[in-house]
């Protein structure tokens, strides 16, 4: 929309000289008449679109953060504790890689209290364990203390500052631990890290049968989310096709596959070649772009079959590669022992054509290659990325499955390829 200025000469008091008036006579006013304005011309119509012929010198994305400045009120036991400065998560608060926790508490009752203190702590719980957990922190923080029994009265607001420490240590252990994310998994063994803030409220009481003063301590607990935010330190190339300009930003896993026994015909192997983005950082919710190519033999393919598929008809065999990510989570707690494999995401391949694209597990023994293009993203919501305690670790990989299909991973890895990644919840952001 164009924009007009107007230029406007307002008129001041003393613009008109006005004679005095007496009886004699009086004299005409003079007035400085203002000289003509043409209208300006209307503004062009501006829009971030390139039009034919520009071109973009410099580019300074938005930076778009999901709101901080969430508030949650709790009200229990005669105590209020408002937080404040956070951001809001299945309507609990949620705090971020060493954030602090902000708020006020105030008391109903504020008689013969002697202190008021906070307490952060977190917890690893497994079921069927004692209910109290492992402890991995436990902060604690005096928000007022009287100097004597009698001598103060308690504030009518207490405000409350308490940060998340970065790391922690573990009994045994020498290096420190980053503190874990808040994590629950259901399967095939409940395991959930817990983190709570606890209000502590110490009130003397008399005890005229023994004629002293003694305490007893009030407590308001809420449970609270830690999320660490993590983003890719490079972004991700938008598909293969951008090889030729940006090789550094590709990597080349080679994947040979051979029977156990050898058999002197190079037609019983299979050669896969997977090209995926280097950063090796991905953001759960983008997709990540790769190109796969298989050197084999349809015999090679129907004798693998045969031996780890035998109820499946080789010739039926439509998808020869699966590719997918993978998160795999172990636990070991208190001599209990075990892990979970959860499917994230299923890559979209796209068959590239060539004299051999079709793809049949038969018993020729000609050699074949088959290329394919494609897409690999979550499916599932992602909350946090890969940790690791000495109780709970999860990681995660790109899986290179030949002919099994995407699921759990196998004791001795004979059909599949594993690739460690990370992956990041928080998509990259040019700050240059």
């Amino acid at each position: 929309m164009g924009i007009k200025l107007l230029s406007i000469m307002g008129i001041h008091p003393f613009s008109l000289q006005v004679s005095h008036i007496s009886s004699a006579h009086m004299e005409t006013s003079s007035v400085q008449l203002l000289p003509e304005y043409t209208p300006s011309k209307p503004a062009p119509d501006y829009s971030s679109k390139l039009l034919p012929g520009e071109k973009c010198i410099q580019r300074s994305p938005r930076l778009i953060q999901r709101g901080d400045n969430a508030s949650f009120t709790y009200r229990q036991r005669g105590m209020t504790l408002k937080l404040m400065d956070c951001r809001e998560e299945d309507r609990h608060p949620s705090y971020g890689l060493g954030s602090t926790i902000r708020g006020e508490v105030a008391l109903d009752n504020r008689r013969r209290v002697v202190a008021v203190a906070a307490k952060l702590e977190g917890r690893i719980y497994l079921s069927g364990q004692p209910s109290k957990g492992v402890t991995i922190i436990s902060k604690e923080r005096t928000l007022w203390e009287s100097s004597t029994l009698n001598g103060q009265t308690c504030p009518s607001i207490m405000p409350l500052s308490m940060s998340f420490p970065t790391s922690y240590r573990e009994r045994g252990q020498d290096r420190p631990f980053r503190l874990p994310p808040s994590f629950e998994l259901p399967r095939p063994q409940r395991v959930a890290i817990v983190y709570t803030l606890q209000i502590i409220v110490t009130k003397s009481r008399n005890v005229p049968m023994i004629g002293k003063k003694l305490s007893r301590e009030a407590y308001m607990s809420i449970h609270i989310r830690y999320r660490p935010r993590v983003r890719p330190s490079r972004p991700v190339p938008d598909s293969f096709s951008e090889v030729k300009q940006s090789p550094e930003d590709w990597m080349e896993d080679v994947w040979i596959t051979k029977p156990t026994v050898g058999t002197g015909n190079e037609a019983f192997s299979a050669r896969c070649h997977l090209f995926f983005p280097s950063v090796r950082v991905f953001t759960a919710s983008e997709k990540i772009p790769f190109h796969l190519r298989l050197e084999t033999s349809p015999v090679f393919l129907h004798s693998l079959a045969k031996l780890f598929l035998p109820h499946e008809n080789p010739s039926e065999i439509k998808e020869v590669l699966n590719v997918f990510i993978l998160r795999q989570t172990t636990v070991n707690i208190q001599g209990t022992s075990f892990s979970h494999d959860q499917v994230l995401g299923r890559g979209q391949m796209t068959l590239q054509s060539s004299p051999t694209s079709k793809v049949l597990v038969s018993e020729s023994e000609e050699p074949v290659t088959w290329s394919w293009n494609g897409n690999l993203q979550c499916e599932v919501p992602v909350l946090n990325t890969g940790f690791n305690t000495g109780q709970i670790s999860t990681s995660d990989y790109i899986v290179l499955s030949l002919l099994l299909p995407p699921g759990q991973l196998r004791p001795d890895l004979s059909l599949q390829r594993v690739i460690p990644i990370r992956l990041a919840t928080e998509p990259w952001v040019d700050r240059s």
